[in-house]
């Protein structure tokens, strides 16, 4: 069908809804054609000895009573092109009314004899299947009209599926099963050797070290990755391949978020820059986290923030008894507890104090202690934006020392069982204000935990750059991205480490399990991302291309900056722990006479 024509159609009818008297006439002329068929087949095609008289009463007293029949169920009210099984039975209990009336009237004529009402009943039995077949298979004729109509009028896209397994068939499926996807399936891509050169429906099975090849050959515009657990590196390499290709890359949700267990199209999701970090799941000691958060009253400072919001939506999870979630950002705090209350997480019977407080605020912070008697403390409370608070050192210091110190003061003075407090990569060999007042904590901490090492067990966990996190350049990324540019990057080579939220807070609770105090916990961050390549990335994610559509600018290091982020300074050493994600920092220590003079003299103005 060309273009033109199948364009008219849909233009001329395709959005239209058809009239139902025209519908109802529609109806009426089948039976009437359908009657004549009946008939014919009754008799062996032999119709000479058929009065022409008897006929035509007999076809005006049918064609009345299915009339009577199609008014009653109103089988010519639905929308042709969606017809479905509703439609049909509306049809279908028309013809079983009609056939009802004519078999009374037939008995009723033969028992008085009336001269109408002689329709043979034979006659009446076979036209009913006859014309109840051909007006359902008609609508259903007239519904795949407009589909096709309608799916030609638009270019197929023409697709492959990375997985021939149970989800693969699953994507397969769904695309042939939408009828406004324009979704082609081109080919399939499987590591499964036994599967190679197979076929599923028509769709060829390729190797997908012929990825390439496939892509030139079917001209792919599109590939979705149907498989759930597949090797970070090896998505890195898919998604490049695609990325060289212009080819969009999308991905299957989980099943526990199909719809009613079946895939929609819409449910599809676009591959995003966190996907392509290259690293393994993490396993966690669920069992142990558990024992260790289990019917605990937890304190969370900063509970608003990124990492604190998502901690504490992890640790909901494992069942505390009492959450005390502190932020000094009064509408950040109330969209987390609307957040809980959405996704039920308080079903679990924990108790949840949501408190506006500043922790420098010493005196508010002691009602609050004395008031919930929190076992464990999240520290995640801090001033994180280095350039701001290079113009901002007042505040850096109050906050993320003086109020790190009234939280550990508090914490051993009433006795709190542990203390995790969450620092940076900015606080090794630190360059600015929020760096120092970090690592300046850091100490802090670490003598505190000397003169008191059993009650609380004070531990550190550092770790660098966190995806999606306020403030991070994903996020900053993705604002400039949708205006249509610029990027802004400070220099061509910075580089910096990254894990996603969720990856960090996991990391957390899996430290606060095995800490020992005094010790500070280092992250596995993988290896450092170039600045100048995750916007890359990011730009080629969006469907663009890096430096045409989107131009970047470079607009050089800030003050406070530095040019490649480290996890230890040069005194500083690691040794493993049962985690292999997770290393314990030997962390050069300070004599207890500077710290005590600075935590006592040093007060800020």
């Amino acid at each position: 069908m060309s273009n033109n024509w199948s364009n008219y159609i849909n233009r001329e009818f395709g959005t239209r809804i058809i009239s139902k008297w025209v519908v109802f006439i529609f109806d009426i002329v089948i039976t009437l054609f359908t009657y004549g068929v009946a008939y014919t087949l009754r008799y062996n095609f032999n119709t000479s000895a058929v009065s022409f008289d008897v006929f035509i009463e007999d076809i005006i007293l049918t064609i009345l009573v299915y009339a009577i029949s199609f008014l009653s169920f109103k089988s010519y009210d639905g929308i042709i092109r969606h017809s479905g099984v509703a439609d049909a039975l509306r049809i279908i209990k028309a013809g079983l009314m009609a056939i009802i009336i004519l078999i009374v009237l037939s008995t009723i004529s033969k028992v008085y004899d009336f001269s109408f009402g002689i329709t043979p009943i034979a006659i009446a039995i076979i036209h009913l299947v006859i014309n109840v077949s051909i007006l359902v298979f008609s609508r259903y004729g007239i519904k795949v009209f407009f589909y096709e109509v309608n799916r030609n009028k638009i270019s197929k896209i023409p697709v492959a599926i990375y997985g021939a397994g149970r989800r693969g068939l699953s994507v397969f499926q769904a695309i042939k099963n939408d009828s406004e996807s324009n979704f082609v399936v081109a080919a399939f891509l499987d590591d499964n050797d036994t599967k190679l050169n197979k076929t599923i429906e028509g769709v060829k099975i390729f190797s997908p070290k012929k990825m390439e090849a496939v892509i030139h050959r079917y001209q792919i515009q599109q590939l979705i990755i149907g498989i759930h657990e597949i090797e970070p590196q090896k998505k890195n390499d898919i998604v490049a391949i695609c990325f060289e290709h212009q080819v969009s890359v999308k991905s299957v949700p989980p099943v526990a978020n199909w719809i009613n267990g079946q895939l929609s199209l819409k449910q599809l999701k676009n591959i995003n820059i966190e996907d392509l970090l290259g690293r393994e799941p993490i396993l966690l000691e669920n069992e142990q986290i558990h024992q260790t958060l289990s019917g605990k009253r937890i304190m969370v400072t900063g509970a608003a923030g990124s990492i604190g919001s998502e901690l504490v939506k992890q640790i909901i999870k494992y069942a505390p008894k009492q959450l005390i979630l502190i932020d000094q950002a009064e509408s950040p705090l109330f969209d987390l507890k609307m957040d809980l209350l959405f996704a039920e997480q308080l079903r679990l019977h924990t108790q949840v104090a949501f408190i506006v407080c500043d922790i420098t605020n010493q005196s508010r912070l002691e009602k609050i202690f004395a008031t919930y008697h929190p076992e464990m403390i999240f520290h995640a409370a801090a001033y994180k934006h280095v350039p701001l608070m290079e113009d901002n050192v007042y505040e850096a210091v109050d906050v993320n020392i003086f109020g790190s110190k009234n939280l550990i003061d508090l914490a051993l003075k009433h006795k709190v069982e542990k203390f995790v407090m969450i620092s940076t990569d900015k606080a090794v060999n630190p360059t600015n204000v929020m760096g120092a007042t970090k690592r300046a904590a850091e100490v802090y901490v670490q003598y505190k935990s000397k003169l008191s090492p059993s009650n609380p067990v004070f531990i550190t966990t550092r770790f660098g750059n966190v995806l999606g996190s306020n403030g991070s350049v994903v996020n900053y990324f993705s604002k400039q991205i949708a205006q249509g540019g610029p990027l802004t990057i400070t220099h061509p080579e910075v580089t910096r480490y990254f894990m996603t939220i969720s990856e960090a807070c996991q990391l957390v609770l899996e430290a606060a399990t095995m800490g020992k105090t005094s010790e500070l916990y280092l992250f596995d961050m993988g290896n450092p991302v170039k600045i100048i390549d995750l916007a890359r990335k990011m730009v080629l994610l969006s469907g663009l291309e890096p430096e045409t559509d989107i131009p970047f600018v470079y607009t050089g290091l800030r003050p406070g900056e530095k040019l490649h982020e480290e996890l230890l300074n040069t005194n500083e050493n690691t040794l493993p722990t049962h985690h292999h994600k997770i290393k314990v920092a030997l962390t050069a220590e300070y004599s207890p006479e500077i710290v005590e003079f600075i935590s006592l003299r040093f007060k800020t103005p």
